[in-house]
């Protein structure tokens, strides 16, 4: 097994691992109760962290996780032919009029 993303918010915790499982990449949290030893031992110690439980995964996990945090660089808005409206990357359907994407 081996870490590929910790951080304070375990809310963001378990949205990574979300974002894994449901590709394929087999993983576990741990430390996700570690939180009530903060001051006793160093904060980033208890933070709850992802791991992949395959190391073959390793790599992909953490395309996945850079994608998730940053969005795909190759994304771009998309304009609506039926009503002219400009569109994030992430629609499928016109947020306006509700015209397909190209």
């Amino acid at each position: 097994m081996k870490r590929v993303y910790s951080h304070d918010n375990p809310f963001l915790v378990f949205n990574i691992r979300n974002i894994l499982e449901n590709n394929g990449v087999r993983c576990e949290i741990k430390n996700d109760i570690m939180s009530s030893a903060a001051g006793e031992a160093p904060p980033i110690e208890v933070w709850p962290e992802v791991w992949v439980i395959r190391e073959s995964d390793y790599q992909r996990a953490d395309q996945l996780i850079e994608e998730a945090i940053h969005g795909d660089p190759k994304a771009t808005s998309w304009f609506c032919q039926n009503c002219s409206e400009t569109n994030a990357p992430a629609f499928e359907l016109c947020w306006k009029c509700g015209e397909e994407r190209p």
